[in-house]
């Protein structure tokens, strides 16, 4: 009899301390979920408003104009369609992958994931998790078409190496001697971008014209990254570009500042990307000739297109194609008033 109480009290405090330790763990992982997905974030999906589905839109940095433009188009686009969408990922604070913020967005059960992949296994194997689970995945910027990703929202790596060799073209004069384009090692896709970049500008060369052009490549998460490949750049006088190519928000605002800190403006001429104040202004100024700009509030909507599309018909385009503009001082001021709005 006192054997039998013994192990009903020692299944007693096994049993507690697993309840114990599930409430730790689910503590920890909605304190996880909470801090990934942002505060407000799931306030709004606690709110007295009803959403028939939740996505998530996974950004590589959320602080960047670019991304934030995105979203906003994209929440725009899902609140009419009756959907709720958060912005998650932070990696300028937080030590986390793609792949860990898509294992996140799949054990929150969401109805859709938007993300830019990062041509990683992982990132692969979670997007097939991701399928598995019947979770639709929208890729945007940048495609991984060996994933099982639903659908791609962007410009094809063809049409944006045209497009930037022919702007390289237009910067061309008679004392241009060597191009360089800046590549981020985690954007894969930009290795055919420049492959086509330079193949447009061979093409277009006037006869006996002869330029260089190279590309420099920097991996993201290093001491400076491309902040200390570019100032190194500027300030090589033997090898200092004629025209710096980027590809890249971040990278452009970098170069930019860069020219300006070491007395290149006018001797660099720079091709940025994205509708930043400062890109603005530098073209307005004439301290740079153009910028490269892609149309997030296509990109925005198309997502939440995809992700309609595939829920009310059961499949999906493949591809959704966004405008790129080219931005250069006969019309900045169309941008500038926008951005003033």
């Amino acid at each position: 009899m006192q054997d039998r109480e013994r192990k009903k009290r020692r299944r007693y405090r096994v049993l507690l301390a697993m309840s114990g330790l599930t409430a730790v763990l689910t503590f920890v992982f909605w304190q996880y979920v909470s801090r990934t997905f942002g505060d407000e974030a799931w306030k709004e999906l606690q709110s007295d408003q009803k959403y028939d589905r939740h996505y998530v839109m996974i950004a590589d940095d959320t602080s960047s104009l670019l991304w934030q433009d995105i979203y906003q188009n994209a929440k725009e686009a899902a609140a009419k369609s009756g959907a709720f969408l958060e912005l998650s990922g932070n990696w300028n604070e937080e030590d986390y992958s793609l792949s860990d913020y898509m294992n996140i967005a799949i054990a929150a059960k969401v109805d859709g994931i938007i993300l830019k992949p990062d041509d990683t296994v992982k990132l692969r194997q979670a997007i097939d998790r991701a399928e598995e689970a019947g979770i639709p995945v929208i890729t945007v910027l940048e495609d991984d078409s060996a994933s099982s990703r639903k659908s791609f929202v962007g410009v094809n790596s063809y049409q944006l190496g045209t497009i930037y060799g022919r702007q390289v073209l237009e910067c061309i004069d008679k004392d241009t001697e060597n191009i360089t384009v800046l590549l981020n090692r985690a954007d894969a896709g930009k290795d055919l971008v420049y492959k086509q970049l330079r193949a447009t500008v061979q093409e277009g060369l006037k006869e006996g014209q002869k330029v260089e052009i190279g590309s420099l490549t920097f991996t993201p998460g290093t001491p400076f990254g491309s902040e200390e490949l570019i100032r190194d750049l500027l300030q090589n006088e033997n090898g200092r570009p004629d025209i710096l190519v980027c590809m890249s928000e971040t990278e452009s605002e970098c170069a930019y500042y860069a020219m300006v800190d070491y007395n290149q403006v006018g001797s660099v001429k720079l091709i940025g990307y994205y509708q930043s104040a400062s890109m603005l202004s530098a073209v307005q100024k004439g301290v740079i000739p153009m910028v490269v700009t892609i149309d997030t509030q296509q990109v925005g909507a198309y997502s939440i297109e995809a992700l309609e599309e595939y829920y009310s018909m059961g499949y999906v385009s493949s591809y959704f194609s966004v405008d790129l503009d080219i931005i250069t001082k006969e019309n900045v001021g169309t941008y500038q008033e926008a951005e003033e709005t």
